[in-house]
This record gives structure tokens, sequence and C-alpha cells, in this order.
């Protein structure tokens, strides 16, 4: 069995760039990824400087092709397990019993978004909704929004969203009170207190919110702010630290 020099469990923008700065530095890597991005969703990226559009699968297929370029390896397949190995280093098992060694492991497996339940939201997530108005407030400018409140970063996603566009309600099953309502209140959010029932797509394009104390509300996005817990795996502690990356 091959010993690399580093293992990494993870082929995102952080998991390709340790490889690449690796690879340079004439270290023996290996990347392991399922090709199952956070983004994969997303037609496009924006605000990332000189790749602004472009999507999200061609900033990876660059990505692997300069790490490759060095000498690096791209392992299609899905880490199951990670272990100290007998006399120093790693071994990491794969879903299909293939087994990896490396002297040292980094692990930049990222985060996973966990939605509301809320029928037809998962099928648009990533299209009409979203959850970074920095990434897709360009694109929803002057349109009506709706934000589902989530989490209790969701007054001030509400908030930022009134800088991209006039018309943002707020669907809550509390409604804010004291300094978050007047804050609302200034911002010309819409609060509406109930909790979401569906979203109505028509011709493949989300069209409204549906709430149960009211009928409908028409809408073209949709934001919502998602647990994002880590990607986990059976990773002993004297292994690795999982690494948080962004989408």
């Amino acid at each position: 069995m091959t010993e690399r020099d580093v293992l990494i469990i993870g082929g995102g923008p952080a998991g390709l760039s340790a490889a690449l700065v690796l690879s340079r530095a004439r270290r023996s890597v290996a990347v392991v990824d399922t090709g199952e991005p956070r983004n994969a969703t997303a037609e496009h990226m924006h605000g990332f400087f000189t790749r602004d559009g472009m999507p999200p699968g061609a900033l990876l297929e660059t990505g692997r092709t300069e790490v490759r370029g060095y000498g690096g390896e791209i392992i299609d397949g899905r880490a199951e397990r990670a272990a100290p190995a007998d006399g120093g280093g790693f071994v990491v098992t794969l879903a299909d019993g293939t087994r990896l060694t490396g002297r040292r492991l980094l692990v930049t497996t990222g985060v996973t978004d966990v939605l509301p339940d809320v029928p037809g939201l998962q099928e648009r997530w990533g299209r009409e909704v979203q959850m970074c108005p920095y990434c897709h407030g360009w694109e929803v400018r002057d349109e009506r929004i709706v934000v589902l409140a989530s989490s209790p970063q969701s007054l001030h996603q509400v908030t930022l969203l009134t800088q991209w566009s006039p018309d943002v309600t707020l669907l809550t099953s509390k409604a804010p009170e004291g300094e978050d309502a007047a804050r609302l209140d200034a911002r010309g959010v819409r609060v509406v207190e109930s909790e979401a029932r569906r979203v109505i797509v028509e011709n493949d394009r989300l069209r409204a919110s549906s709430w149960r104390t009211a009928r409908s509300s028409a809408a073209t996005p949709c934001s919502s702010r998602p647990r994002s817990p880590r990607r986990t795996a059976r990773w002993p502690t004297s292994a690795a630290r999982p690494a948080r990356t962004a989408s």
C-alpha cells in the first residue's frame, strides 16, 4: 500500500487549495471526494474575484486539473472511516473497501444544509430558494422576497435583504418584539406570524409561498437560513479535526 504524504478528505475549494499548495511543495497528495458539493444546485457563483458568474462545477474541475498538473491524485469516492495507523500516520477506508494511508490527514468536508421541512423547498434550493444575499441578492434585486424564519440569524438575514429589495416579508411562527420589531418596521419589512405550508411552482419557476393563516403571497425568490452542521463521519479525535469551509 502506497503511503502518501497527505490525505485530504473533501475536494471543495478548501481541499483543492490545500492539495495545490502541497503538490507544488513536492508532497505526494491524494484528495478523496464524493462529487457532491454543497452548492451543487446553484447555476452560478458570484462575488469570487475573476470568477464571477462561473458555474461552481467548472471551478472545481479547474481546480482538479491544476492539482493533477503537479502530480496530485483525485480519488472519486466516499471516506467512511479514518483511524491512526500502526507505526504512525493514518488509514482512510473508502465505501468500496479501498484503504489509503498517509503521514498526515486533512479533513475539509465542509457543511451540509438542513432546510425547514416545507414541501417543495428542497427542490428549489439553489435556484429561487437561497440563503446568501451577497451571493445571489443582485439577481433578485427589486423583486418581492419572502424570508422563512428558521434560525436566530433570520432577523439579521431579513434586514440585510432590504438592501436589495424594498419588498421583503418575514414569515415567522412568532413575531419579533421590542427593538427587533422596531428595526424591521424601520426597514419596511412586512411580518407575517404564521408557518410556511408549501411553495408554489408554475412552469418550473417558484411563483408564490403559502402559509397556514393566509392563502399565498406572490414571490419569485424565497430565502431561508438553513441549519448547517458539519459533515461528519467516524473520525477518531486523535485522527483529525474537521474544518468548516465556505460554499
